[in-house]
C-alpha cells in the first residue's frame, strides 16, 4: 500500500471522527437553545409572579403599620376610659359619704342615678374599647403570620 493512501484513510478517519464529534456538538447546542429559551419563559413567569409577592408584601407591611397606628389610638382611648370610670367612682364615693340620709333622701337617689348611667356608659366604653384592642391585636397577629 501507498503511504499517500494510508494518510489519506487516516484524514478521511479523522474527519469522520471530527463530523461526528461537530454533529454531537451541534445537537448538544440546539438541545441547550431550546432550554435556554424554555428556561427564559419560566423566568418571565415568575418575574411577573415576583412583583405580586412584592406587592403584597407591602401591602400586608402598610396594613399592620395602620392596624398598629389605629391599636395604640384606641389603647389611649381606652387609658382614657378607665380614668373616667375611676373618676366617676370616687365621685359616687364621695356623694355617698357626704350625704346624710334625713336631708338628701330625694337629691341622692338622684344623683346615685345619674352616677349610675354615666358608671354604665363607662363600663361599656371600656368594654368595647377593651374589644376593639382585642380586635386589632388579632389582626395584627394575622398580619404578621402572613
Amino acid at each position: 500500500m501507498r503511504p499517500e493512501t494510508s494518510a489519506f484513510r487516516e484524514l478521511d478517519t479523522l474527519v469522520r471522527n471530527l463530523s461526528d464529534q461537530l454533529a454531537g456538538f451541534r445537537r448538544r447546542a440546539l438541545a441547550a437553545e431550546a432550554r435556554s429559551r424554555e428556561l427564559e419563559q419560566i423566568l418571565a413567569g415568575m418575574t411577573g409572579k415576583l412583583d405580586e409577592v412584592r406587592q403584597q408584601v407591602e401591602d400586608t407591611q402598610q396594613s399592620r403599620d395602620s392596624a398598629l397606628i389605629q391599636a395604640r389610638t384606641v389603647e389611649a382611648q381606652l387609658a382614657a376610659a378607665r380614668a373616667d370610670v375611676v373618676r366617676v367612682q370616687a365621685a359616687f364615693q364621695e356623694v355617698s359619704a357626704k350625704a346624710t340620709p334625713e336631708a338628701m333622701d330625694q337629691e341622692l337617689a338622684r344623683e346615685n342615678e345619674r352616677l349610675r348611667a354615666r358608671l354604665q356608659e363607662a363600663r361599656e366604653k371600656t368594654t368595647q374599647l377593651t374589644e376593639r384592642v382585642r380586635f386589632l391585636r388579632q389582626q395584627i397577629g394575622q398580619g404578621a403570620e402572613r
